[in-house]
C-alpha cells in the first residue's frame, strides 16, 4: 500500500470491499475507503481519492438517529483503541461538526475526497467549527454506492471493520495524542451513502520513532540537553563551547506565556535586557533570542521537545545565531498549553 506523502496529494485509489461477515445472508455493498488524513501545525499529510457518482441531495439522518450513530461510532473506536492499551476518545463538538459537514457536502457536490473542491482540509473544518489550530487533527472517509438511509448501527460497524482492516486508517484509529473523536454520515437513494471519521488531540512530541515515547523533563535538565547539542554543533564548527547561564533561562522563562493564557504567544515587542534579573543586567554586551513554536506536539514539556526544537535552530536560519563565535552564555526554556501548541525558547549573551 503506497505511504502517505507530505503535503502533496496522493494518486487515486480504492480499498478492497468488506467481505460477507460469518452468518449473513447476503454480501454487503462494497464500500470505498480514501486514504486517511492527518495533520499537525507545520506539518500534513493531506491524501486524496475520488469515486465517480451522480449528483444527489443530502439526506442527512435526523437529530436522534444521529446521535445514536454517533455513539455507535465512539463506542466501536474505542472498543479498538482498548484492544491496544490507548486511552478513550471523548465527543468533541468541532470533530462532530466537521464530520458532519464534510460528509454532507461530499454527497451534495458529488466527490470523495480529504480536500474540498477548493482545497479545504481537515484542519480547516476544525478550525471553522470552532477548533483550535494547534491541535493534532486526523480523518478517515468512506463511501458506499449502493447503500441507501437509514444507515443503522450496524453500518456503522461494517464501516468501523472496513477502516481498521486497512492500515493507513487503521493508524489513524490508533493514534496516541488523540483525544476528541467526531462522526459524520450523509446518504441519499441516488447518491449512496459518505462516512466520516474525525479526530483531534493534542498529539505527541516530534520527531519520535515508532513505538517510541518521550520523557517530561524539568527546567534544568531542559537546558542542559539544549546545550549538550548545541556545543556538539559549535565544537563540529570550531567554536568555542557556551556555558550555562541561570540569569538567561530565568529570562527566557519569563518571556514565555503562562500555560493557562487565553493568547498562548510571545509578545510583539521583547525587552530582552529588561527580562533579565535586575542584577545580571549590566553583565551582558549583547543578548540575542531564536523561538519556535510546535502545534498538535503534546501537552509537557518533553526531551523530545528540546531536540526538536534545538535541531530547527541549528538546521535552519538559525543556525549563523547559535554559531555566532562571540556568544558565551545559553539560556533555555520550553511552555506547553496543555492542548498540542508548544514555545520553545532560546537566549544567546555575550558576557562583559
Amino acid at each position: 500500500m503506497p505511504q502517505d506523502v507530505e503535503m502533496q496529494e496522493g494518486p487515486t485509489r480504492r480499498d478492497r470491499p468488506l467481505h460477507r461477515p460469518a452468518g449473513s445472508g447476503r454480501r454487503p455493498p462494497a464500500v470505498l475507503f480514501a486514504r486517511p488524513a492527518w495533520r499537525a501545525a507545520l506539518a500534513a499529510l493531506l491524501i486524496a481519492a475520488s469515486a465517480l457518482g451522480s449528483p444527489a441531495t443530502a439526506e442527512s439522518p435526523r437529530p436522534d438517529d444521529l446521535e445514536a450513530l454517533r455513539a455507535a461510532a465512539l463506542d466501536a473506536v474505542n472498543r479498538d483503541r482498548r484492544r491496544h492499551d490507548l486511552p478513550a476518545l471523548s465527543p468533541e463538538p468541532a470533530a462532530e461538526a466537521a464530520a458532519q459537514a464534510h460528509a454532507a457536502d461530499m454527497l451534495a457536490r458529488d466527490y470523495f475526497a480529504h480536500r474540498s473542491p477548493e482545497g479545504g482540509t481537515v484542519a480547516d473544518r476544525h478550525q471553522e467549527a470552532g477548533g483550535s489550530r494547534w491541535r493534532l487533527t486526523a480523518e478517515n472517509i468512506a463511501r458506499c454506492e449502493a447503500c441507501t438511509p437509514p444507515a443503522d448501527r450496524d453500518r456503522v460497524e461494517r464501516l468501523q471493520e472496513g477502516w481498521m482492516n486497512s492500515p493507513e486508517h487503521r493508524a489513524n484509529i490508533l493514534r496516541r495524542g488523540l483525544s476528541g473523536f467526531g462522526f459524520g454520515l450523509a446518504a441519499s437513494r441516488s447518491g449512496g451513502l459518505y462516512a466520516v471519521q474525525a479526530f483531534a488531540g493534542p498529539g505527541t512530541p516530534r520527531g519520535l520513532s515508532s513505538g517510541e515515547t518521550a520523557s517530561a523533563i524539568p527546567p534544568d535538565a531542559q537546558v542542559r540537553q539544549a546545550l549538550d547539542r548545541v556545543n556538539a554543533a559549535r565544537r563540529e564548527a570550531g567554536h568555542r563551547p557556551l556555558d550555562a547561564s541561570p540569569a538567561l533561562t530565568e529570562a527566557a522563562a519569563s518571556l514565555l506565556p503562562a500555560s493557562d493564557a487565553r493568547d498562548f504567544a510571545l509578545g510583539d515587542r521583547i525587552d530582552l535586557f529588561g527580562h533579565l534579573p535586575a542584577g545580571a543586567r549590566r553583565s551582558w554586551a549583547s543578548l540575542g533570542m531564536l523561538a519556535a513554536v510546535c502545534g498538535g506536539c503534546g501537552t509537557r514539556p518533553t526531551d523530545a521537545d528540546v531536540a526538536f526544537f534545538t535541531g530547527q535552530w541549528l538546521d535552519a536560519k538559525g543556525r549563523d545565531r547559535m554559531m555566532d563565535p562571540d556568544a558565551t552564555h545559553l539560556g533555555f526554556a520550553v511552555a506547553a498549553n496543555g492542548d498540542g501548541k508548544k514555545i520553545g525558547l532560546a537566549l544567546l549573551g555575550t558576557a562583559r
